[in-house]
């Protein structure tokens, strides 16, 4: 599915309604990473209803086990619903069923809209609990945006800017994916964070208390777009190493910590949204 306006065009892919393609049309430019598999395959996939992974892969509810990847099912689901609203606007849906109710038994709907607006692509979520329970969910996203490498420019030309000067600690992941209650001042009074092929070699930087709701990445010539998450409290910064993209991740929840009791209720960062109830979260990625 593709939509454009005299700016931008992107496409969504029909397998986890994720995000393509965001092509600057000004500059005949692909912004989006495109999956090269000898990196990574991703491109922008939607976190649902986990995000990051969870203590054995699996959670418990109501004395049962119940086993859920990383990231969750969205992802991967070619149960979506994908629609066209207007020639700026996509709608997906995403209604739990028979095959959901095994992994995360609660009942959901999930619509995820793309919208353009001049250059400004928005991605709006709206998590609806369809069910006559409480729902324990995170939602969160995962655009990966290119930094062309190549006999002129190098991986390290490339740098991300903070709207606001922090002084913030990054959160260790362990080897399972998991918090391991390790942290290491990154952020040091600063709004630059230049990136690197080792800085990625311990896995993503996660920042649980940024002051700052917008990122921009830049280049070696000027700024290239923006990422404003005025809606997610929980940031990850992440690649490949030595692959040339960067992931700008905004969360509501992350991972399991190594002392989970794996209750998704009792989750760090998760949510927890009452019957008949919807949350609604949207981020903004604006291109110069």
């Amino acid at each position: 599915m593709t939509i454009e306006n005299e700016f931008l065009s992107i496409q969504i892919k029909k397998t986890g309604a994720e995000l393509g393609s965001l092509f600057d049309k000004k500059k005949e430019t692909e912004l989006l990473w495109q999956g090269d598999a000898n990196y990574w395959s991703g491109q922008a996939p939607i976190l649902f209803p986990i995000v990051g992974g969870l203590k054995e892969g699996k959670f418990i509810y109501d004395n049962k086990e119940y086993e859920l990847s990383r990231h969750g099912l969205a992802r991967r689901s070619n149960d979506w619903k994908i629609e066209k609203k207007n020639e700026t606007t996509v709608k997906c849906t995403l209604i739990s069923d028979k095959k959901t109710l095994r992994i995360y038994p609660f009942d959901f709907e999930l619509i995820v809209t793309y919208s353009l607006k001049e250059k400004k692509l928005i991605i709006h979520h709206e998590i609806k609990n369809t069910g006559a329970k409480k729902m324990p969910f995170s939602i969160g996203g995962h655009p990966a945006f290119n930094c062309i490498v190549n006999n002129k420019t190098s991986y390290s030309d490339y740098y991300l800017e903070f709207e606001k000067e922090e002084n913030s600690d990054r959160h260790f992941l362990n080897e399972e994916g998991l918090f391991s209650g390790e942290t290491k001042l990154v952020l040091n009074n600063t709004n630059k964070l230049p990136l690197s092929n080792t800085l990625f070699n311990d896995d993503a930087l996660v920042f649980q208390d940024l002051k700052s709701k917008v990122i921009t990445l830049i280049g070696p010539r000027g700024s290239i777009l923006k990422v404003v998450y005025q809606d997610f409290k929980t940031i990850g910064i992440w690649a490949k190493p030595k692959a040339p993209f960067v992931c700008i991740e905004p969360w509501v929840g992350y991972a399991d910590t190594i002392n989970s009791t794996q209750d998704l209720f009792e989750k760090e960062g998760g949510q927890v949204l009452e019957p008949r109830k919807v949350f609604d979260a949207e981020y903004k990625i604006e291109v110069f």
